[in-house]
């Protein structure tokens, strides 16, 4: 299986993901942590609040499988330049950014690639706030709220999002297909728990 997955439902136009698996990538999640087993396919729920709407794909071997061969190789510092095709780039519909080098990683990567765009939801927000003035224009990040150190959202006034239960929980525009997430503008946003909705 590839590195990335071409994905054409959900988003807006064609969007490619490069995806960890859920949890074990994850050293800052907190609200929503959920790991599954590489092997058995076994979950270990640890959420307190929602759990990782990305964890339920893991059931799957082959989902199991690529998300593991990517960790496996980002660990290494092996991440590869996304397909030569692709303007868009989700960068974790799973996972997370696990350590500074990996995170390091995507800011090269989307400033040697200056004509895609890339996204990217983070509780790895130490990460983030320790290169603020290093982030590219085409590299746009979502502090996801419900991690170990949410006080870095308002310290650095960083563009974040809410997971909510249903859209009469808040006042916040809600992001049904990343647009918001892929909005520079957008400051702050809600996304509805894939587990609440009805």
């Amino acid at each position: 299986m590839t590195a990335y997955q071409r994905k054409t439902k959900y988003y807006r136009g064609v969007v490619y993901e490069y995806n960890l698996p859920v949890g074990h990538s994850c050293p800052f999640a907190k609200l929503c942590l959920v790991k599954v087993d590489k092997k058995t396919g076994k979950f270990e729920n640890k959420s307190s609040n929602y759990k990782c709407y990305a964890a339920a794909a893991e059931r799957f071997p082959g989902v199991r499988n690529s998300r593991w061969t990517n960790f496996e190789n980002a660990k290494n510092s092996i991440v590869p330049h996304p397909p030569k095709l692709a303007k868009s780039i989700r960068v974790h519909g799973s996972g997370d950014f696990f350590s500074q080098s990996y995170f390091d990683c995507w800011i090269d990567i989307a400033l040697q690639n200056p004509e895609k765009e890339f996204w990217a939801y983070t509780k790895s927000l130490k990460y983030w706030v320790r290169r603020i003035t290093e982030i590219p224009d085409n590299l746009v990040l979502t502090a996801s709220v419900g991690g170990t150190d949410d006080y870095l959202i308002s310290d650095h006034n960083l563009k974040h999002v809410v997971v909510v239960a249903s859209d009469k929980d808040t006042l916040l525009p809600i992001d049904t297909n990343d647009d918001l997430a892929r909005d520079p503008s957008i400051k702050c946003f809600a996304l509805i728990d894939n587990y609440a909705k009805k």
